[in-house]
């Protein structure tokens, strides 16, 4: 899964935006992880409804509180919100976590 996000930049969703962009960050968030991508859109009646359920699933899944081996989980948001200023406003209340690819990256397409 690493390979797919080769030469692109994730961002983890926390205050900060933090950037991977290099092989050795990507490969240390991702490698020999179960990666979850989530093509989604906060306007997306479904995508409101299973965003609450996934966010549940994933803290528990990634929370040393419930799991012994949590750091074996990564999710990657892919977008497919119509403007950025409506993915950030989804991101918002989503797990810092969380990585995403930068709104204007043509893999999100």
């Amino acid at each position: 899964m690493v390979s797919l996000f080769s030469g692109r930049v994730l961002i983890r969703n926390n205050s900060d935006q933090d950037e991977l962009d290099t092989e050795a960050e990507l490969s240390r968030r991702l490698e020999n992880r179960v990666v979850l991508l989530y093509f989604g859109a906060g306007a997306c009646p479904q995508c409101q409804a299973f965003a609450p359920v996934l966010k549940d699933f994933f803290v528990r899944l990634t929370d040393e509180f419930y799991v012994l081996r949590a750091a074996q989980l990564a999710l990657v948001y892919v977008s497919q919100d119509p403007t950025e200023e409506e993915q950030d406003l989804f991101l918002r209340d989503m797990p810092e976590k969380w990585l995403f690819l930068p709104f204007e990256d043509d893999l999100r397409r």
